[in-house]
Parts: structure tokens; sequence; C-alpha cells
């Protein structure tokens, strides 16, 4: 199975949708704190969140 490093992945396609921190922290309610921890690999999103960040940065999981 592919590991996936679930930070590098948020930033890179945030950056790609040009969406910041605190436009995506209001879209999954949360904090921009909580996302900043989320990229920096310090914490990681709820599952019940993952497939609305998903949605939200059109994230390809399985390519």
């Amino acid at each position: 199975m592919k590991e996936i490093n679930l930070a590098a992945v948020l930033i890179s396609k945030r950056r790609e949708k040009g969406i910041a921190q605190d436009e995506l922290a209001v879209h999954i309610g949360t904090s921009k704190q909580s996302v900043s921890k989320r990229e920096n690999g310090n914490s990681y999103p709820d599952i019940e969140l993952l497939p609305q960040l998903a949605s939200y940065l059109a994230l390809a999981w399985m390519s």
C-alpha cells in the first residue's frame, strides 16, 4: 500500500488551488492554527473531515 504524507498533500493542493489557510479553516469549520498544525504534521484531521477536505481540494488520494 502506498503511504500518503497528508501534511505535504494538504500544503501542495491548498497552494495549487490558491487557497489560504484561513479560507480552508472556515470551509471545514476549524481554526487557521489547526490547519497549520496539520500542514506541519503536528496533528491530523478527524476522519470525518477527510471527505470534506478531499472534495474541497479535489485531492486524488489514490493516484
